[in-house]
């Protein structure tokens, strides 16, 4: 039921068996007590609340744990059909039941907001100066453009959260020399290629299982249109990515700590991946994080004495304009501590 003011129509013509003896007006969520005695809840739980720990009308003991919600739907029914007045606009016999698509959906007077409030017009109206207003309003007509900067603006304060990040995240890696910075920038040289390959097995003493690397340059030529062209941030030019988007690990015969790493969706928005830390084969954590297609992010964890890290991808949404199936993920870098 609203909380807007209401009076009933013809209140007196209302049968006193579907009154409150507490408030004496028609039963709003009624409940009953083991003594079979009803009350509206709010009615007789702020009774109880006020050191009256009996019934009202018999005083038997009585506590809140008593009480029991009337779900008859006849008696419901009954109550919702009851006749009322908007206190508004003035509008007469409505269904109290229907009270609220009144307020909501029709009444003159009701006080909207402006459709434009989320870009900061503050006017405030009756229903009835809603459209005069709206063909009026300056913010309004400036939406496609406001719109656009509000967008370009949350992408930029996601851009810095993310750069933030890293740089705590290379900062820690500086500062303490049991923590290895792994990127994959070095690998198209090594390899004297300029498209993609398989990560060699043992790069940075460790074991790539499924896990393929990937220069910009490629990307700039083949997938112009893609997320993967987000994934190459501060002067980075090669990630790691998931081959034919199928899960990938990293291992070691030595333990080591997963501290964070930087990842970008391929072709999907919110791709989640399921991400597990494990020792000897056995799950010792697990986490799901949703990459996104428009702009890179950074990680942070703090798992130690696992001897693998597990990349599942479980679902996303395609990006628009996408046709791939694929759930492709790029890493940028990945931080490990001994």
């Amino acid at each position: 039921m609203t909380n807007i003011d209401y009076e009933y129509f013809d209140e007196q013509s209302i049968d006193e068996n579907y009154k409150c003896s507490i408030c004496t007006k028609p039963f709003q969520h009624p409940v009953t007590t083991p003594c079979d005695h009803t009350y509206c809840q709010e009615c007789i739980q702020q009774w109880l609340s006020q050191s009256h720990p009996s019934c009202p009308t018999c005083r038997q003991a009585l506590s809140s744990d008593d009480l029991t919600p009337i779900t008859t739907r006849l008696v419901l029914n009954m109550l919702d059909k009851l006749l009322v007045k908007c206190s508004l606009c003035g509008t007469n016999r409505i269904e109290r039941g229907n009270l609220n698509d009144h307020i909501n959906k029709i009444c003159p007077k009701r006080i909207l907001s402006c459709a434009a409030s989320d870009i900061l017009c503050r006017w405030s109206g009756t229903r009835d100066e809603y459209d005069e207003h709206l063909s009026t309003c300056n913010y309004q007509q400036l939406r496609p453009v406001l719109g656009h900067l509000i967008i370009t603006n949350n992408q930029w304060e996601q851009q810095i959260q993310t750069l933030t990040t890293h740089l705590q995240s290379l900062q820690t890696a500086v500062s303490n020399p049991t923590k290895r910075l792994i990127t994959f920038d070095k690998l198209t040289d090594r390899e004297n290629k300029t498209d993609f390959g398989v990560i060699p097995e043992f790069y940075e003493n460790l074991l790539w299982k499924n896990v393929w690397y990937m220069d910009e340059r490629w990307v700039k030529i083949t997938h112009t249109l893609s997320g993967w062209k987000n994934a190459y941030t501060n002067d980075h030019t090669c990630v790691a990515f998931n081959e034919k988007g199928n899960a990938m690990k990293i291992c070691s015969k030595q333990q080591f700590s997963l501290v964070a790493f930087e990842a970008t969706a391929a072709w999907h928005d919110d791709l989640q991946i399921n991400v597990v830390g494990r020792r000897m084969k056995q799950n010792l954590h697990s986490s799901t994080i949703n990459l996104q297609f428009k702009y890179s992010q950074v990680f942070q964890f703090d798992w130690n004495n696992i001897d693998e890290v597990k990349f599942v991808p479980i679902n996303g949404v395609k990006h628009p304009g996408m046709d791939y199936e694929e759930k492709y993920f790029a890493l940028t870098w990945i931080l490990l501590g001994k």
